[in-house]
């Protein structure tokens, strides 16, 4: 019966340390493997906003912004006076006019219309000059774009 023990406890720890051993190689194997697959694998850049603000004088003499952000002018804040807050318009795509250039509406205090026409023909960069009308009365100044 001694002898029946000692050769089943032999063999559970051989075959218990054979099986600690399988499991170390497997998992030491698989950490080389994600940890140089990962080196190698392409890392995706994080996408920078481009983003441009366009300052120029309304039909009033007024300073305004136009902002564009990645690709589009989503709008113009218009500063009428120190005494006043100002009106930012929200823009929208239109169309392009005869020339090319990018047409955006939206409204002032929703009342006038506000149009603003990239004049850079969709290919805005800082120097870039943008024309700005509200109810059809444009701009003293053309904003030009800078950071």
């Amino acid at each position: 019966m001694k002898s029946f023990m000692t050769e089943f406890f032999s063999s559970v720890w051989h075959n218990l340390s054979q099986q600690v051993s399988k499991l170390v190689a497997t998992l030491a194997i698989t950490f080389v493997v994600l940890f140089i697959g990962t080196m190698f694998l392409p890392v995706p850049f994080a996408h920078a906003a481009m983003v441009l603000y366009c300052n120029g004088l309304d039909g009033g003499g007024n300073p305004y912004t136009a902002t564009y952000v990645d690709g589009l002018f989503t709008q113009v804040r218009f500063d009428r006076s120190p005494d006043l807050p100002p009106v930012v318009s929200e823009l929208t795509y239109d169309t392009v006019n005869e020339q090319g250039q990018p047409i955006y509406r939206g409204a002032y205090l929703g009342a006038a219309d506000v149009v603003l026409i990239d004049t850079s023909g969709g290919n805005v960069k800082p120097g870039s000059e943008v024309s700005v009308a509200v109810d059809n009365n444009w701009n003293v100044e053309r904003g030009i774009c800078g950071v």
